[in-house]
This record gives structure tokens, C-alpha cells and sequence, in this order.
């Protein structure tokens, strides 16, 4: 498996390969975070590259990543550790307000592609219709994932968006399974399984509102007593709009504890033998049969891959999400 580095810069492409150390990593994921690039190069006087030049890295001929250099870190044996992030890393940053009605999540995320001047790719026509939406200074990426996330409560279905090697992207999670198999029989060489209710459980939903004289009230409540009585209180809190009638706050809560009230399950499998075709939003069959308490012998889809080329070696570590 051969790799290649090129770097841009004021109009000389760079081929960065030949200096480039061991180690290159490659981190994509379909949780609405930037993909990265690391490697490090020796200064050898030839190259010659700034922060904001933009970076291609090939595998055995083919594009995988598309980004522009944002760190630079220097050491005395003149040895540089470069990051570079693909083009989410801009949605990420970047601010604006956005008021649209009766659009599509695909059209919506055009509109801010365009707005940001950044290509697309394929994308997914996501169907259903948002009636209104007001985006008051968030990020564009953010305005990109509530569309995606009011879709799917009213859909049922999962969409993913990504960079796919300099093009924006829009898939919907059926389009990107695979036939692939992780086995722990050569297939996966170890595993790490965590549960965890600290962070993102919650068995309890408290709303409050602001009245007339915006004195802050209690609007409505709503619990799982049996989880309450096996985890003890995690309560989630929110300021809601005065507007919102008894019917919404209601709908809001259990909303809130039909995506929290629960265990919290990361699995991350590591696999000696890399596939570059085993990336994030990637759907492939998972067989564990000694995983803890349940075991696993299903479709599991990576949430996040991370792709290691280093001593002639190209190893893969993936974040599944554990599906009941």
C-alpha cells in the first residue's frame, strides 16, 4: 500500500512524500466534526508550505482527504507536525444567521454550502420539507445537523454529512452499507467496550419558562421512575420559550427522555490489517459473542475511523455505535 502527500502553496504543488515520516494518520467521522490529517515532515530546504495551503493525501492512487494545513509544530531536529482538517473544520468556525421556510435538509444544506462558497458533491434528497426555521447565530455546521436531526424525528431515517475528499456529502445510512465482516477471529485483534450513564443520561426532564413579568417558572416535569430508582436523579434542565403550549412542553420531555433515558454504550475495535473501504458511516457486520452482557452479531455502523500508516503497517481503529 503506497501513500502520497501533496501540499499547494502560491501555485507549486509540492509532492511532500519522500519527507514525510511514518506515522500518518487519517481520522474521519460521521458525528459532525471536522476529518483530520497528521503526519510530520524533515525540513529539507525544498519544501516549503504555511498554515492555510491546502494538502491531498492519495492512497494507492486514490483521493482520500482534502484539507488545508491549520497547525504547524517545529522541533530542534527540524522535524514539522502538520494538521490539516478537511472542510467541515469552516462550517465549524464560522457564525452567520439563516431564516428559510419549506426546505429540505439537502436543499438547506446547499444554501449554506453555497453561502460559504464551498463545493458539493453527492447528495441525498432528504425529502421531507422543514416549514420554518430561524438559525440565529450558530454555526453554520449546527445549522446543517438541527436540519439533519428534524429530519430524522420526522423521518425515521438517518442521514450523514461529510467531506468526501473535497466535496460536501449527504448520504442517507442505507446507502452506506457494506459487506464487510470484523470478526474476532483475525478480522479484529483486541476491543475496548464502555458503558456510561455520567454524561449524557438523563431519567429526568424539568422545563422552565418565563412569564409575563419574565419571572421564571416551572412549566412542566416528566421522569422514568424505575431508572430513577436504579441510577438515582439525572435530571435534565432547560429555559423554553414562553410560547410553547402544554402539548409541546410534553412532546419536548419525552423527546428529551426517549434519546437520554438510557446506558450510554462506546465500543472501539482495532484491526491489525486496514481497510480504507472501512470508514466512518460505513455500516458492517460485527460479530463479538463475548462482548460483557449481550454479546454482538449484527450490522454495527462506525461512527468514527482513525487509518494508521506507520512501519510499512496500515492499522485501523473504529468507534461503533452498540445498537440494542
Amino acid at each position: 500500500m503506497e501513500f502520497r502527500i501533496l501540499i499547494a502553496h502560491n501555485g507549486t504543488v509540492y509532492d511532500a512524500t519522500p519527507v514525510t515520516l511514518e506515522g500518518v494518520e487519517l481520522v474521519q467521522s460521521i458525528r459532525m466534526e471536522a476529518g483530520c490529517l497528521r503526519f510530520s515532515v524533515v525540513r529539507d530546504g525544498i519544501l516549503n508550505f504555511v498554515e492555510g495551503d491546502k494538502v491531498q493525501f492519495y492512497v494507492d492512487g486514490l483521493l482520500r482527504f482534502a484539507g488545508w494545513v491549520m497547525t504547524k509544530e517545529r522541533t530542534s531536529a527540524q522535524i514539522i507536525a502538520v494538521t490539516a482538517y478537511d472542510m467541515l473544520f469552516y462550517l465549524a468556525k464560522n457564525k452567520d444567521t439563516y431564516v428559510y421556510w419549506d426546505k429540505t435538509a439537502t436543499e438547506v444544506a446547499k444554501m449554506i454550502a453555497a453561502g460559504a462558497g464551498l463545493p458539493v458533491g453527492t447528495m441525498t434528497d432528504t425529502g421531507w420539507k422543514i416549514p420554518q426555521r430561524i438559525e440565529e447565530g450558530q454555526t453554520l455546521l449546527d445549522m446543517i445537523q438541527s436540519a439533519l436531526d428534524l429530519t430524522e424525528k420526522a423521518t425515521g431515517k438517518e442521514y450523514f454529512f461529510f467531506d468526501g475528499g473535497g466535496r460536501l456529502m449527504l448520504r442517507e445510512r442505507q446507502e452506506l452499507v457494506t459487506n464487510g465482516v470484523l470478526r474476532c477471529d483475525g478480522g479484529i485483534s483486541d476491543y475496548w467496550y464502555r458503558t456510561d450513564i455520567s454524561k449524557d443520561t438523563c431519567n429526568a426532564v424539568k422545563l422552565y419558562q418565563a412569564g409575563r413579568k419574565e419571572t421564571e417558572h416551572l412549566a412542566f416535569q416528566a421522569e422514568n421512575a424505575e431508572k430513577v430508582g436504579t441510577w438515582g436523579k439525572l435530571q435534565y434542565y432547560a429555559h423554553v420559550p414562553f410560547t410553547l403550549t402544554e402539548a409541546q412542553l410534553k412532546e419536548m420531555a419525552e423527546s428529551v427522555l426517549q434519546e437520554k433515558c438510557r446506558v450510554v454504550k462506546e465500543l472501539t475495535v482495532e484491526n491489525i490489517n486496514g481497510d480504507l473501504f472501512l470508514t466512518a458511516g460505513q455500516s458492517v457486520y460485527l460479530e463479538i459473542p463475548d462482548l460483557a452482557e449481550i454479546g454482538i452479531a449484527q450490522m454495527s455502523l462506525i461512527e468514527k475511523s482513525t487509518h494508521i500508516f506507520k512501519d510499512g503497517e496500515h492499522k485501523m481503529k473504529l468507534e461503533m455505535r452498540v445498537e440494542e
